[in-house]
């Protein structure tokens, strides 16, 4: 019998090889569409939650979709951190954490909390420098049936987007208040079979395109180039378990 120490290896790089799939499919159609930023577009950064939503019409704004099946915080930072965007855009929205409270990954320790924050803080860097505007979601609530999740780690982790929001001038918002039930970190309604992704993305796109639309941003300059910047089925299969 294997050791958990072993077992907890064997799911960090199967799930490393599930993101690094993914960004090798859709790497480069992300950097072409960044190439063609502009002072009113609108960048989508996370995971596949961000990825189902494709490219929803955001009042006129091109919309950019960055997000990645599968991804971390870690995940998220890396992407960014290798990508460039040639003009600052009018916002951005960040839909992250979901796969950061998987119970391999222990969410209820301190070190694990602290290492997301790290790593969102990356993220934010990147992002203001990108855009006029950053909008941060609350994790979504899962169901009671996904057993691979920690559903009291939703709040938590939530919690540290909100603190960082405050502390960084973003925007946190919770696109999700209709499907929890309370503050269990469990979803009432509105999810599919897995117990992790949406039923319906529909929604969450309209939201998306109302908050990007509460403000008009004037054309910012371009950035200086030495600042660093599927279907679901498919990435069900594609690793460990189901996860956006």
């Amino acid at each position: 019998m294997y050791a958990p120490w072993i077992a907890t290896a064997a799911r960090h790089w199967r799930h490393g090889r599930c993101v690094r799939n993914r960004l090798a499919e859709r790497g480069p159609a992300l950097r072409a569409a960044l190439r063609k930023a502009g002072p009113q577009s609108v960048i989508l950064a996370g995971n596949s939650h961000v990825e189902f939503l494709g490219a929803p019409d955001c009042g006129g704004r091109p919309c950019i979709n960055l997000g990645i099946g599968g991804s971390t915080a870690a995940d998220c930072a890396a992407l960014l951190a290798d990508l460039r965007a040639p003009m600052r855009c009018a916002a951005s929205v960040l839909i992250i954490g979901t796969n950061d409270i998987l119970r391999w990954r222990h969410p209820e320790r301190a070190s694990t909390e602290r290492r997301f924050e790290a790593e969102v803080r990356r993220i934010l860097r990147i992002l203001e420098v990108w855009s006029a505007q950053v909008f941060v979601a609350a994790i979504p609530p899962i169901g009671a049936w996904a057993t691979g999740r920690d559903p009291t780690a939703v709040a938590a982790f939530s919690d540290r987007l909100e603190a960082l929001c405050r502390a960084g001038g973003h925007s946190f918002f919770d696109p999700f208040a209709a499907l929890r039930d309370g503050g269990s970190g469990l979803a009432r309604t509105g999810l599919h079979p897995d117990g992790v992704h949406l039923a319906d993305y529909t929604g969450l796109a309209a939201e998306l395109v109302r908050l990007v639309a509460i403000s008009s941003v004037s054309p910012a300059p371009r950035i200086r180039p030495a600042i660093p910047m599927g279907s679901l089925r498919a990435l069900h299969a594609a690793a460990w378990g189901v996860r956006p």
